[in-house]
């Protein structure tokens, strides 16, 4: 059986990770295909899906996901979404979608925060699909749990309601370790937000409204300790950081199950110094003491993904280089924050891939698209391990 891994990938100011487990099952946390990024022979633009197809399984020789988490609708985490993957009925799976490698989704997350809003034609398509899977259930049609139709809610109802569905929701504090119908024993997933407070809040946006959670990783069902905790915020702001603390800690799931500890921990909305305080930074120069708490939950060896534009210490922002230096401060050494852009070079970056092992994440060494990454067995030797805390 082959090992887990984390692939963070290069997309400029943007965020599209895919988790693949032990046993093959894929999930896709967020999308940024550009167009440009398509058959790709610029090295500085890296051809995402063309390794995702190389990743991922096939049934009946069409790619599919396991599962697809949307974290928020902004266009950087949902781009390419409406021509790259499948949308409808999957039995009307079509000649032209093979030909296009339209990329099938047997499950989907959905938060109702989606609905709030749109904004672009790729957030539209998402939220359509997802209305369409969630009327299958409301139908009590025969069809509803089959792959390609699976959906799950994920946090609380804004003003479209979800009620009647309740069966396939969610919400924060809870672990899932089931996904597309299957449960995992050595891979699990604990929610922290959204929140209800974010469906009062005048300040709501798809920012402070992501979905965020963190993924826990064993080599084994039988292991004790987790081999890997890594963090997903989509563009969670320090405010959403500051009720995940509190709540986590009011619950003890700091403690009972280490809900805030990391390996590896995604900065949110591409180092953004939203993390840290209210932008402009200038304005708002002191990082909140809620989002300096939450980076020491980092365990021995941590290290932070920055999955953005190269770090420079100039406008336009986000990146911003004051969120770089905060973060640095609180790992072992600079080299520990990993940018999308620059890994392994900037003339050529390629994806950020993590191996988990038994002494925890190790990165992985770069290898060429197309290559047996993702697919089954191991993918070389080590250049460097983040061990268990």
């Amino acid at each position: 059986m082959a090992d887990s891994k984390i692939k963070y990938y290069p997309v400029d100011n943007g965020d599209m990770s895919l988790i693949l487990l032990q046993d093959g099952t894929s999930i896709l946390v967020d999308c940024n295909i550009r167009q440009s990024s398509i058959g790709s022979t610029d090295s500085k633009i890296y051809d995402v899906k063309k390794d995702l197809l190389s990743c991922i399984k096939k049934r009946d020789t069409n790619p599919y996901v396991d599962v697809f988490i949307l974290t928020h609708g902004d266009c950087d985490h949902c781009r390419g979404f409406k021509s790259n993957f499948y949308q409808g009925d999957p039995t009307k799976y079509s000649a032209d979608d093979r030909k296009e490698n339209r990329i099938l989704i047997d499950e989907m997350w959905f938060s109702p925060m989606i609905a709030e809003e749109h904004t672009n034609d790729d957030e539209d398509a998402y939220q359509q699909e997802a209305e369409r899977r969630i009327e299958l259930h409301r139908s009590k049609d025969a069809d509803k749990d089959k792959p390609g139709n699976r959906i799950k809610i994920i946090g609380y109802d804004g003003n479209k309601e979800y009620k009647d569905i309740d069966h396939l929701r969610t919400t924060p504090g809870k672990v899932v370790d089931v996904f597309n119908s299957k449960k995992q024993t050595t891979f699990s997933v604990f929610i922290h937000a959204p929140f209800k407070e974010h469906l009062a809040s005048a300040e709501k946006d798809k920012n402070s409204t992501s979905i965020v959670f963190q993924a826990r990783f064993k080599n084994a069902s039988y292991d004790t300790k987790y081999a890997c905790l890594a963090i997903f915020g989509g563009d969670s702001d320090h405010y959403s950081w500051e009720i995940i603390l509190e709540k986590t800690k009011r619950h003890k799931n700091d403690e009972k199950e280490q809900a805030l500890d990391w390996d590896i921990f995604l900065a949110p909305h591409h180092c953004s110094w939203s993390f840290f305080n209210d932008r402009p930074q200038s304005e708002n120069p002191d990082p909140k003491e809620t989002s300096l708490e939450v980076l020491d939950y980092k365990r021995t060896g941590g290290k932070i993904i920055a999955s953005c534009k190269k770090i420079l210490d100039e406008k336009p922002n986000p990146p911003h280089y004051e969120a770089k230096e905060e973060y640095v401060k609180k790992l072992d050494k600079a080299s520990d924050l990993l940018n999308t852009a620059v890994y392994p070079k900037e003339s050529e970056p390629k994806p950020i891939e993590f191996i988990i092992t038994s002494g925890g994440p190790t990165l992985s060494p770069t290898k060429k698209v197309g290559s047996a990454i993702g697919s089954a067995g191991g993918a070389g030797a080590a250049s460097s391990v983040v061990k268990q805390g």
